[in-house]
C-alpha cells in the first residue's frame, strides 16, 4: 500500500523510510525521534441522539522526515513565541486593571486573545525567518499525508 513508510504497530505510527528533510530540503534525518509525526484522523462512527452525541474515530501518526537543525528551530520557535506571548498577555491584563480598575476584567479576554494568537503567529514568523517550512506546511506537502487526506482522513480531530 504505502512504500514510503514502515508501520510501527507498537507506537501506532508510520515511520518514514526517506531521510531527506522535508522542511529545509538540504539535510538528512539521523534519528527517528527527530522526525515530525503529524496526527491524522478518520471518522468511523457518529451517534447523534437528542441528549447524547458521540463520535468514534481512527488516529495515526505519519512521520515527516526532519533533520536535527529543523527540529531545533521548530522547538526554539515555539518556546520563544510562547514566552513573548505570555509576557504581552500578562502585561495587557495588568495594565487593563491599572487603567480601568474593576472594569479591567475585560482585559483578561484581550490578554488571552493576544497570548494564544500571538504565540501562533510568532511561531510561524520565527520558523519562516529561518527559511524552513513550519510543521503544518511540511505535513501538507508530504505525499503520503496527501494520499491519506484524499482517502478521507483529516488533520482535525472529529468532535461530537
Amino acid at each position: 500500500m504505502i512504500d514510503t513508510h514502515i508501520l510501527n504497530e507498537r507506537l501506532k505510527r508510520l515511520e518514514p523510510k526517506e531521510t531527506k528533510c522535508t522542511f529545509c530540503k538540504n539535510a538528512y534525518s539521523t534519528k527517528m525521534n527527530d522526525n515530525y509525526f503529524v496526527p491524522i484522523f478518520k471518522e468511523r462512527d457518529r451517534t447523534n441522539i437528542i441528549v447524547y452525541s458521540s463520535v468514534k474515530f481512527s488516529k495515526i501518526l505519519i512521520g515527516i522526515p526532519r533533520c536535527i537543525s529543523c527540529r531545533e528551530i521548530h522547538t526554539a520557535s515555539v518556546k520563544k513565541s510562547n514566552l513573548i506571548a505570555v509576557v504581552f498577555s500578562l502585561s495587557t491584563i495588568i495594565l487593563s486593571f491599572l487603567i480601568f480598575g474593576p472594569y479591567g476584567f475585560y482585559g483578561i479576554f484581550i490578554g488571552l486573545f493576544i497570548g494564544f494568537g500571538g504565540s501562533y503567529f510568532l511561531t510561524k514568523k520565527f520558523v519562516s525567518d529561518k527559511g524552513i517550512l513550519n510543521p503544518k506546511e511540511g505535513a501538507q506537502q508530504d505525499k503520503t499525508t496527501q494520499l491519506f487526506i484524499m482517502g478521507g482522513w483529516t488533520f482535525n480531530q472529529p468532535t461530537a
